[in-house]
């Protein structure tokens, strides 16, 4: 906020009123969730935006398209950001794009038990939340249900995803993607807590990995 205010724009903002430290700085400040896409799309139609974004949050970003489309402004297309922001519609995708990705399975429902094909460990997670809420490192039978049960009620749909556990070093690779061109910029070494959560506490850019 403060640097688009430095260049010279004009900025409002959407946000949860509780703890939203933009407020006192914007020129105006509209106390909406950030999910609320359709109030906000009508808002932004009222206030004639040149542009929209996003600080970076996963929860934000199909409203953030949904706006962007609707008023045809540059931004990702509602329907990529739908499918970055639910695991399941992301795993689905490089399934069929045929991608190599984790065995998966959606749930609504709480699971006592995996299919006959699968083994344990497995990793469970809600359909729809970021920073690793909700993500848990299964076992058993036991831990299973429990876990299930606690991303559903994460989750803002009630969906999870069960997933193949895959042992091994976590990066992410940063693209910048424009008129079909795509831009890497780094790749990035994850620091997490580690099993049962793997929250992520700190990334080191560029990566120590050789070329």
């Amino acid at each position: 906020v403060l640097k688009a205010k430095e260049m010279g724009l004009r900025v409002i903002c959407f946000a949860w009123a509780k703890g939203a430290v933009c407020a006192e700085l914007v020129d105006r400040f509209y106390p909406v969730s950030i999910v609320e896409k359709e109030e906000i799309l009508r808002i932004c139609q009222e206030e004639s935006i040149d542009g929209i974004c996003t600080i970076a949050s996963d929860v934000a970003s199909p409203t953030v398209a949904y706006v962007a489309e609707h008023l045809g402004l540059p931004g990702n297309s509602y329907s990529s950001a739908l499918k970055a922001n639910d695991k399941f519609k992301m795993r689905s995708a490089f399934l069929e794009a045929g991608i190599r990705c984790p065995r998966f399975m959606h749930t609504g429902i709480v699971v006592e038990k995996l299919p006959e094909s699968w083994e344990y460990p497995v990793i469970v997670k809600p359909c729809d939340r970021s920073g690793s809420l909700g993500v848990q490192k299964v076992n058993d039978d036991v831990e299973l249900c429990k876990c299930v049960k606690d991303a559903l009620n994460y989750s803002f749909k009630h969906e999870a995803i069960i997933e193949e556990y895959i042992e091994g070093r976590e990066v992410s690779v940063e693209f910048v993607s424009h008129s079909g061109i795509h831009y890497p910029l780094t790749v990035t070494d994850k620091v997490t807590t580690g099993a049962p959560h793997f929250v992520e506490l700190e990334h080191h850019q560029p990566s120590n990995l050789s070329s």
